[in-house]
């Protein structure tokens, strides 16, 4: 994110961290994913939301940048992820139903929701805490409990989001329902 890599190749990868680096030499594909090569993706894919590209021209790109297989992976985790909502319109409280359960998806969803936060996080005001408050209701609401915990330690330690608890609606529910699950994880247990 640091980096303006797109929401959709942070979400992928975040969800299949083994598909980073695909580079086989004995593979008889030419192109392979490097991290290099998943920014010129990210590139692509701004360009496509900027209406610039075609779907099918970007097909083809990935395929070069990546190669057949990790675009098929990719193409396949895109559609997916598409079905869900937009993640503006869950922090501004648009959204409040998700019948959607694919984990891949709800990962990638998590990720695009703290990209999201972290975008709108330099203003620490009541419009950030009525985000992280919608943030954290619809995921104790539609999520897992691993994907919930994973998704606070997400904002917290990967984007460095550290909202204040007592201007949180959701805290207490939150910690109530999950905090054991935090301070395990944040004691290496």
């Amino acid at each position: 994110m640091n980096h303006g890599v797109h929401a959709d190749v942070v979400g992928y990868l975040s969800f299949s961290k083994q598909d980073l680096m695909s580079f086989d030499p004995r593979s008889p594909e030419h192109a392979f994913a490097t991290p290099r090569s998943w920014k010129f993706v990210s590139d692509l894919l701004d360009e496509e939301d900027q209406g610039t590209i075609d779907e099918e021209v970007l097909a083809d790109l990935v395929t070069g940048a990546v190669g057949d297989g990790m675009c098929y992976k990719f193409a396949a985790h895109r559609k997916v992820a598409s079905k869900m909502p937009k993640p503006i319109d869950v922090l501004e409280g648009r959204v409040k139903k998700l019948d959607f359960k694919d984990v891949s998806a709800l990962y990638s969803l998590t990720v695009a929701l703290c990209y999201e936060l972290k975008e709108r996080s330099d203003k620490k005001n009541d419009k950030f805490y009525n985000y992280v408050d919608n943030y954290f209701d619809f995921m104790m609401d539609h999520f897992p409990t691993e994907l919930v915990v994973m998704g606070a330690r997400v904002m917290l330690h990967t984007y460095n989001l550290s909202p204040e608890p007592d201007k949180m609606k959701s805290f207490d529910r939150f910690f109530a329902n999950y905090g054991k699950y935090i301070m395990a994880a944040g004691s290496g247990e």
